[in-house]
């Protein structure tokens, strides 16, 4: 064996014992059924090996993600069959966010738009973007009604939906059908069930943004104690908490 695949090789192996290690802890910790949230599929074989009464929940915002690029690659391909200097071309690129936004949530306020020299809502350039490609129009309903009943957790819905479409829709979605129905138990969990990890995204997230604007803190607990300021908690915590919505 090379140096270059014995250290991959190790890498791979302190990576997975650190992993495991981690659901140990949590394990000796926890009181009940632990629910992991995460689309990592190295996560998942030792949820499985660790909590046997574990229901794998996937995280709401990552299967709603897969969804979105999709549909971005799809614009992006058919954008690409135009000419570069076209007004299809360009307006495809340029009003790319209107086609991934729900369209319950588009703007009714028209605008004065340059490109199409008129005024006009988000809701007429999105007709005007779909009315260039009938493959883009035929999977933007597909994508929106797939929305649609995710948001609405109809959890039949969405899977009828996929299952009746797959065969007819474009191999960037049929990838990612395929992946859905492969999880279908897990994101089922995710549908019913009211657990995800937004709050602790949102921590994280917010961490970091402190880190950042402080470039960096020399003393780590005066790091602590602002992040402790900035969630507005009295008392550090010691307990593990499953977050809701």
């Amino acid at each position: 064996m090379s140096p270059a695949n014995s250290l991959s090789s190790s890498i791979k192996v302190s990576k997975l014992l650190y992993k495991t290690t981690f659901f140990v802890f949590i394990e000796s910790s926890a009181k009940g059924p632990i629910y992991h949230d995460g689309y990592i599929r190295t996560y998942i074989p030792l949820a499985r090996k660790r909590f046997l009464n574990a229901k794998i929940v996937l995280d709401r915002f990552h299967i709603v993600q897969h969804l979105s690029r999709a549909m971005n690659r799809l614009r992006i391909q058919i954008m690409n069959q135009f000419d570069r200097k076209s007004h299809e071309y360009k307006v495809l690129k340029r009003y790319w966010k209107l086609i991934q936004q729900d369209s319950r949530k588009l703007s009714y306020k028209r605008f004065y738009r340059p490109t199409f020299r008129s005024h006009l809502t988000n809701k007429e350039i999105v007709e005007k973007l779909l009315s260039y490609s009938q493959e883009l129009r035929q999977h933007y309903d597909l994508y929106q009604l797939l929305l649609f009943h995710f948001q609405e957790k109809q959890a039949n819905h969405f899977f009828d939906l996929i299952e009746e479409a797959i065969s007819c829709v474009n191999p960037i979605f049929q990838t990612v059908f395929k992946t859905f129905l492969k999880d279908k138990d897990k994101i089922m969990n995710a549908l019913e069930l009211p657990y995800s990890n937004a709050k602790l995204e949102a921590t994280n997230n917010l961490i970091k943004v402190i880190k950042r604007n402080a470039f960096s803190f020399r003393n780590f607990e005066n790091f602590k104690t602002r992040i402790l300021i900035a969630l507005n908690i009295k008392k550090e915590r010691t307990k593990l908490v499953l977050s809701r919505l």
